[in-house]
């Protein structure tokens, strides 16, 4: 974390410098926008922009059915820009959920016309979450330099706080399932009870790694991805399934060159986990790769590779893998899909700063 925080700081004090000289810095990609009062359903792929810490540039775009990208959709369907990083967000009963930070908040928006229906306050560096019987749950790392985090339960019908549990670790992904939240703590991950927050399991992972992010298979089986760093800063790490009925890791599966921030996704009949792989120093000429984990022969295997990746996802129609060259968090984002296989479907369409989410309908 604080190796990507150190790259995002290098890329705002660039961008500053790029922008001495001129009266004003704007993305170099022009709003098309939506219209204030008119509603976007007819889109493929929403696009979340985190953009540069330094900027508060966060912003939202939409790729429609026929391939046309349209950027700032959240400004020009609300007359004001989010002014944040957008750390994640997912879709949920007709709402698009944006967790936020710099500034620390959490809007909730109408994902049919993007106007905003609440801001949620009070959470210090929201990270990830998740929603049941219409509460968020959210992870939050208010200090990286501490290993302390927090979940906290949000009420999304009064758009407060209701309640909070301390953990010693920094949690990150989160999930639910059978009714119950499952986050990591650590190198462990925490069964946690929704409506009291008691954690009710512990399940002990590898103690040198971290636990980051969760996916299901077909079998309604929860995978966890294990990140640390070798001396030389390098990520190390793999994935596990977890066997919550007997609180223990299932099997666990070490993956060269897993990225650190440990992102997982799955292929539409989730029989493969997708994870990002990078080698080197991180740089915005970074070679990256998009691998995928065959849970049946238990085998890895590149199934893409190009440079800048940092987020990405799975369609769950097609397979198709949908990320971007992030251009070190500097100017816009170049959109990149590839089929299954890898093989480029488009790589000529430009996003807001810092794409890295892409959530599907």
């Amino acid at each position: 974390m604080k190796k990507r925080n150190f790259a995002k700081l290098l890329g705002g004090l660039l961008f500053t410098a790029m922008c001495l000289n001129l009266s004003s810095c704007k993305d170099e990609e022009e709003s098309v926008g939506i219209g204030s009062d008119a509603t976007s359903t007819d889109y493929s792929c929403i696009i979340l922009n985190q953009g540069n810490y330094s900027e508060s540039n966060g912003s939202v775009s939409i790729l429609d059915g026929k391939g046309n990208i349209t950027n700032h959709v959240y400004t020009d369907a609300n007359g004001y820009a989010l002014a944040s990083i957008i750390e994640s967000g997912f879709i949920d009963n007709g709402r698009l959920i944006l967790i936020c930070n710099n500034e620390d908040k959490i809007e909730v928006v109408n994902k049919s016309n993007f106007k905003k229906i609440s801001t949620i306050k009070g959470i210090v560096t929201p990270r990830y979450g998740v929603v049941l019987s219409n509460y968020l749950f959210v992870t939050s790392v208010p200090d990286w330099n501490k290993m302390e985090g927090y979940v906290y339960k949000v009420d999304l019908a009064a758009a407060q706080i209701d309640t909070f549990i301390k953990l010693e670790g920094q949690p990150e992904g989160i999930i639910s399932l059978d009714g119950k939240i499952v986050v990591g703590e650590g190198s462990n991950v925490k069964v946690i009870n929704p409506t009291t927050l008691a954690v009710e399991k512990t399940v002990k992972g590898p103690s040198a790694l971290n636990v980051k992010h969760f996916t299901k298979d077909a079998n309604n089986n929860v995978w966890a991805s294990y990140i640390g760093y070798d001396q030389f800063w390098n990520s190390v790490g793999g994935i596990a399934q977890l066997n919550l009925s007997k609180d223990t890791i299932a099997n666990y599966t070490q993956l060269d060159n897993i990225a650190g921030e440990g992102h997982l996704s799955v292929t539409p009949n989730k029989s493969e986990i997708l994870y990002r792989t990078v080698v080197g120093a991180y740089t915005p000429e970074e070679s990256c790769g998009i691998s995928s984990f065959n849970i049946a022969s238990q085998t890895s295997k590149e199934v893409a590779k190009g440079l800048g990746f940092y987020g990405f996802n799975v369609d769950p129609k097609n397979g198709d893998i949908y990320t971007a060259n992030i251009n070190g968090w500097i100017t816009n984002s170049t959109l990149l899909i590839y089929d299954a296989q890898g093989n480029v479907k488009s790589n000529d369409m430009t996003a807001g700063v810092g794409a890295c989410r892409f959530i599907f309908q």
